[in-house]
């Protein structure tokens, strides 16, 4: 376990993203609901709804998605990883997996940032309700920024299960077991 995953943010974040979620899942029915019901009555018009509905969806991916990376539930393709038995080619793998997954959400969080940049820049609104574009775009780099955070938390516990593994030569099950450690050493 790194240093970070016993502080009150590690347990705090997961809690908020949790609320966000469960916040904008309601909204996005609410929305459809209203929608949905206002069809029965032709003479009101809920027009543009679908403005309201995909800012608020991105919000719901986006925090979804950062909340999956805190609990290593993303879908991953390490079929390798599965095949091999415990030997140092497996643990580079991981690592290798990990360094992959860092450079990426960095490069994508780069991209969310630059898409923020470019909007406040010309300005861009959406059509019906003139919402600022950059509400929804914010949701991408929020999103991939904390997935980069988690990422990089979870590479360091790699290195660390690496390094104790195989330059300290310890059992990390009988590790665990005597320092108390719960679900293991970086997750």
């Amino acid at each position: 376990m790194t240093r970070i995953e016993r502080t009150k943010f590690w347990f705090f974040v997961p809690k908020v993203l949790q609320w966000v979620i469960i916040v904008t899942a309601s909204v996005v029915t609410l929305i459809v609901f209203v929608e949905t019901a206002l069809r029965l009555f032709d003479w009101i018009s809920f027009n543009g709804y679908e403005e309201l509905l995909i800012m608020v969806a991105f919000w719901l991916y986006m925090v979804g998605c950062a909340h999956g990376s805190y609990e290593k539930s993303q879908i991953r393709a390490d079929i390798i990883e599965v095949m091999l038995k415990e030997n140092l080619f497996k643990d580079i793998i991981r690592i290798l997996r990990e360094v992959v997954t860092v450079v990426l959400s960095l490069w994508f969080a780069w991209w969310a940032w630059n898409l923020i940049l470019y909007a406040v820049d010309i300005g861009t609104v959406t059509s019906v309700y003139r919402i600022p574009m950059v509400i929804g775009y914010s949701s991408i780099f929020f999103g991939v920024g904390f997935m980069a955070f988690y990422n990089i938390v979870y590479m360091i516990g790699e290195f660390k299960k690496m390094y104790l593994r195989r330059v300290k030569k310890i059992d990390l099950e009988q590790w665990m077991l005597e320092h108390g450690v719960e679900g293991g050493i970086g997750k």
